[in-house]
């Protein structure tokens, strides 16, 4: 009967040994998860030690970034009150040469005006002063193509004078009171003889003279001799210029001369005289009345 209770005891002994053995196996991984968990945590740590380094270093430089850029912006706001001292500045001198200029161009205005006036004034006594030069040579003749040294050893006024009633076919007894007469200025040249002025003492007299010979050939030794108005060197200038415009008339015969003062062609078109004060617009009047 002993048997089977000492086999009920190895059985109690066995299940212990064997429960014992399991919780000895069972004990080891829940040691080894904490040491896991341990390990984990100083790698965390390590880690978070080695991001903080990082950081303090990062910031660091961030920190040395910051202040050199806080040198810059106050080396930029120091720079800023130089230009904005500058800039007033200038605003300053432009206002000046602003109101420089405003008084400059007021100014230039007034010379403009008063220059106008002036060139206003000038051409009016050119014109005056031509006139007066031309009434001044009212009394005198040009006369053309006498020859050099014709009138021998007689004073050249003595010789003219007894030579125009001969000329003009007057008779003697038409005397013509002569106050002077010579050469013009001009150096006397081979191939062309100089023009002799001739004033007479009467105006009517140089009128006589031009009338008597406009229509009239007279030659001396064998030249033919023009009779022409005595002009001041301006109005002859100015007369030239209307000569390719006064052959179209005189090729129509509808020249009628020149106005004096100021000067002018004259020209006689259906029974009306027309003056022109330019080539261009006495050419454009023959134009119209030939196409027309």
């Amino acid at each position: 009967m002993q048997k089977p209770s000492a086999a009920k005891e190895c059985d109690i002994f066995l299940r212990a040994r064997s429960t014992g053995s399991r919780s000895a196996k069972k004990t080891p991984p829940v040691n080894t998860a904490e040491a896991n968990d341990m390990a984990n945590v100083a790698d965390v740590l390590k880690e978070l030690k080695s991001l903080r380094s990082e950081f303090g270093s990062k910031l660091d430089g961030i920190n040395n970034r910051l202040g050199d850029l806080a040198n810059s912006i106050s080396v930029l706001e120091n720079n800023l009150g130089e230009v904005r001292h500058e800039v007033t500045a200038n605003e300053k001198r432009i206002e000046e040469a602003e109101a420089r200029i405003a008084a400059t161009e007021e100014m230039l205005d007034k010379m403009e005006t008063a220059l106008a006036a002036a060139a206003k004034r000038l051409a009016y006594l050119e014109e005056k002063t031509v006139d007066l030069e031309n009434r001044g040579r009212r009394k005198n003749i040009r006369l053309f193509g006498l020859k050099e040294g014709a009138e021998g050893k007689r004073p050249l006024l003595n010789f003219i004078h007894d030579m125009l009633p001969q000329w003009l076919d007057t008779g003697p007894d038409r005397e013509f009171k002569l106050e002077r007469a010579h050469r013009t200025l001009a150096p006397a040249s081979l191939d062309r003889d100089r023009a002799v002025l001739i004033r007479f003492l009467s105006f009517q007299d140089r009128e006589f003279v031009l009338r008597s010979t406009r229509h009239r050939d007279i030659t001396h030794d064998g030249s033919k001799l023009g009779f022409a108005q005595d002009l001041s060197a301006e109005t002859m200038r100015q007369r030239r210029e209307f000569n390719g415009a006064k052959k179209l008339f005189v090729d129509m015969g509808n020249f009628r001369g020149f106005h004096l003062q100021p000067c002018k062609p004259r020209v006689l078109h259906n029974g009306k005289i027309h003056l022109f004060s330019s080539p261009q617009d006495a050419v454009d009047f023959h134009r119209k009345i030939t196409a027309g």
